[in-house]
């Protein structure tokens, strides 16, 4: 709570001298925006080009979950015309009321409105609807190509409002990636078409959307965000086994250890995905070819 504190003072600091200084801004000549994940950085460069400066709010690596910004980033914020937020990442429910009130001239905009949004769960999976404990909003919604196409259309009208000189560049960028989403949407669903398995094993549960989409299982290590317990670990080896998953998906940010250890149970692997990389586009297509090559591994347990 104290360090809460400090930092909304240090942030007040912060938005009076940059205001008096004109600091916040790298380069004046363009307007900023900001946004929390690299992801929406790519999906608003494809829409705007080099027309916009981003700001990202979560650098390289760090996790979202328990991530505090720094008074820097809040006063680039508040220099910023727009701040397109997750809506329900942990470091956003922390602080953005905070923000708001410090910097209304900022306009604020959720990436998640319009979407079918999935409850953020312990346990996914079709036989274990009765356990499941609900802990809020999945945020992951960027790993969803559909979702990605709506997000997309949300940010657009919003620049277009903005900076209607703009409108016809805009548009035309918006409707050449989305039609790149629906290639990579295509691409994945006849990936998938012949899979042996129907579900995969993850150490973080970021990928409920993309599962969602491709009617498949999402099975996380992770239980009620914390590192699983003896017991939980247990019940995941024998979900591996009944599942004949032999490939463990774990992300940088996170721990990997309690990951390695059930694959060393099943005689798997680990295979390492990043759903927060930049290039949202090229990574998916990555994520997908290791799913693809994780579901054809057949078992003789």
């Amino acid at each position: 709570m104290r360090k809460n504190i400090t930092l909304f003072f240090m942030f007040l600091v912060f938005v009076v001298t940059g205001f008096a200084n004109g600091d916040g801004k790298k380069d004046s000549k363009k307007p900023v925006v900001t946004v929390s994940i690299l992801p929406q950085k790519f999906f608003i460069e494809q829409i705007a080009g080099d027309f916009l400066q981003v700001n990202v709010i979560l650098p390289p690596g760090s996790s979202p979950e328990d991530f505090e910004p720094t008074s820097k980033q809040m006063t680039e914020l508040s220099n910023s015309s727009y701040y397109f937020y997750i809506g329900h990442l942990g470091f956003e429910k922390t602080w953005i009321k905070k923000v708001t009130a410090i910097a209304p001239k900022v306009k604020y905009i959720s990436c998640s409105k319009g979407l079918d949004l999935l409850e953020d769960e312990c346990t996914h999976g079709e036989n274990h609807a009765k356990n499941k404990q609900v802990h809020g909003t999945d945020p992951h919604i960027w790993t969803s190509p559909e979702n990605v196409k709506t997000m997309s259309r949300t940010i657009c009208a919003e620049l277009v409002k903005s900076y209607p000189s703009q409108k016809v560049v805009f548009e035309k960028n918006l409707n050449a990636f989305i039609s790149k989403i629906d290639t990579l949407d295509n691409h994945i669903r006849f990936m998938f078409n012949d899979s042996i398995s129907k579900a995969f094993m993850i150490f973080h549960p970021a990928m409920a959307y993309f599962a969602r989409d491709y009617h498949i299982e999402q099975y996380g290590i992770e239980f009620e965000g914390k590192s699983p317990s003896t017991a939980h670990m247990k019940k995941m080896v024998d979900i591996a086994r009944a599942k004949k998953i032999k490939t463990i998906f774990i992300q940088s940010q996170f721990e990997t250890a309690k990951a390695q250890s059930i694959a060393r149970e099943i005689g798997g692997n680990v295979e390492a995905i990043d759903p927060l990389a930049e290039n949202w586009l090229g990574e998916m297509y990555s994520i997908a070819a290791k799913m693809k090559k994780a579901m054809h591994i057949v078992t003789n347990e």
